[in-house]
Formats: structure tokens, sequence, C-alpha cells
């Protein structure tokens, strides 16, 4: 009876440290930086209502990896089931968090329960987001708000009364690859919110983790989300949506409108064609525009 006992006990403690080491392991992937060769997720933000009775389903992404830009053309690797693949994702990722980004319409009649079914595949993972109409995932203007840098003191009537800007793009005739060329946006907006509404301050820089005891490889930045400008007013983001490469901005990050007006210097590092979204932001709200440009 001893031996057994002991066996027990010995296999008792081996079976703690193996858990001891499966939680440390785990906690240290959690903790760990990337540079590249991770996935993308898609996420699904949730549904809102429309006047006509149809809804959008509101999509996002993770972009696991801290600095590599990810290009998934629509098709096996970036695709939505069942009906037409394209719904109007994006092709190019960029590093990490990148909410509320487009919008894909439903009908009325659509059942509750049916799946839309979002498949993104990076680096060799698959991952996927499932979107229903289940009352659990409706959203409205407050929770984008939120999530997109929102004001901290902002009441939901505020919300309720704002009318997102109105953002239209002038026709690019063309471009040619390493030649500089201006984007030109024309912005209107009904004044709501007022520009010295508060604002939420930006988010402070990750703490290192060199004395968490956990390894952290070095050089693997944490990218900096572009942000709405603190001194308020309207302003404009603007991003590769689809296409072969980066594009250089100047200036970079969302820029202040002036008379009106957004303008915008756009590098392309090589040809083909690109999608370029701009979103207007009237420190509460934003409002989508794409213009496609064929580079050579």
């Amino acid at each position: 009876m001893g031996r057994v006992r002991l066996g027990f006990v010995s296999l008792t403690l081996f079976v703690s440290f193996v858990a001891v080491l499966l939680a440390q392991s785990q906690s240290t992937e959690l903790h760990i930086r990337y540079n590249s060769g991770q996935s993308v997720v898609p996420v699904y933000e949730g549904w809102e209502r429309l006047p006509d009775g149809s809804f959008n389903m509101v999509f996002g992404y993770l972009n696991r990896n801290h600095v590599e830009h990810v290009r998934l053309p629509v098709g096996p690797q970036n695709n939505f089931e069942p009906g037409p693949a394209d719904r109007g994702q994006p092709e190019y990722f960029y590093p990490r968090e990148n909410h509320f980004l487009f919008r894909v319409t439903v009908p009325r009649d659509w059942d509750r329960r049916k799946e839309l079914v979002w498949t993104l595949t990076a680096n060799g993972r698959t991952e996927q987001a499932r979107a229903t109409l289940l009352d659990i995932w409706e959203i409205d203007r407050k929770v984008e708000v939120s999530n997109n840098g929102g004001g901290t003191a902002v009441s939901n009537a505020l919300i309720a009364s704002d009318r997102p800007p109105a953002i239209a793009i002038a026709p690019v005739p063309g471009a040619k690859a390493g030649t500089p060329l201006t984007l030109t946006a024309d912005i209107t907006d009904d004044g709501i919110p007022p520009a010295d509404m508060k604002r939420r301050p930006p988010r402070e820089q990750e703490p290192s983790l060199k004395n968490t005891g956990l390894p952290s490889p070095v050089n693997v930045p944490l990218p900096q989300k572009p942000r709405v400008p603190q001194g308020g007013g309207l302003s404009v983001y603007w991003f590769v949506y689809r296409g072969p490469a980066a594009v250089t901005f100047d200036p970079d990050g969302y820029a202040k409108v002036a008379d009106g007006k957004s303008a915008v210097k756009a590098t392309f590092p090589q040809p083909g064609t690109y999608v370029i979204r701009a979103f207007a932001h009237d420190g509460l709200l934003r409002t989508p525009a794409d213009v496609t440009i064929k580079v050579e």
C-alpha cells in the first residue's frame, strides 16, 4: 500500500509540474510580440438597423503582426460566404487593430440566425468571423464612438443629434510610381460636435516587458494608431484599402480640414491598381469615401 501511495503522490506532483509549465507557456505566448508571420483575424463588430428595414453588419480586423502589412486579394484567402465572395472588404491589412472598417448590408428578411462568414488566410493560418443578427450583436453609434477614440464626456443626445460629415474625393487622372500625387477631398459637416469638446487622451505606450520576467523579442515596436487631432474640428485620414503595396501619405494620419478641403500627397511605390479610402471625421462620427487609382 505504501508503494502505491508513493506512486500516486509522484504522479500528482508530475501532473502539477506539467500544468505549471503549460500555464507559463501560455502566459509567455500571450506576451510575445511578433514582427511578422502571424495571422490576420477578421472581427465582427455587430449589426445596426437601417431606416428601410435592412441591416448593416459591421466588420474590422486584427492583424496580429506588429510590423508586417499583409495583402490578401479577394479569393481563396479573403472571401465571404454565402453569396458574393467580394463584399467590399479590405485587401490590404495594416498592423494590429482596425475597427469598424466596412459594412455589409443584408436584406430585412435575412434569417436572424443565418451566418455571414468572412474568412481570411494569412501566413498559413485561417481565421473566420461569423456574423448573425442575433440580439446580442446589435450595436449603435455609442459603441462605435467609444471604440474609435470619441470624447470622454459625450452624451447620448449629442451623438444622436450629430450627422456624419459628407466627403467627396476629386477624380484622379492617373499616377506614376515614385511621383507624388495630390489627392483632394471636399468635406461638409453640420458643426456637431463643437470643436472644443473634451476628448479621450491618447492611449499610453504599452509598458516594456523587460520587468515582467517574461521573454520579449527585441525591436518589436507597438504600432501607433492614427488618432483624431486633439484640437477638435474636422479631419481626414487617408490609407490603402486595396492595392499591391504601402503608400506614403504626406501628411500622415488624421489631418485637419481647412476651408472645407483635405489635401494629401500620395506616393505609390510600384505600379498597380490601388483603392485609397479616406475617412472624414468630425470628432464623433466618420464617413468613408474611396478613389480607385491606376498607377503606371
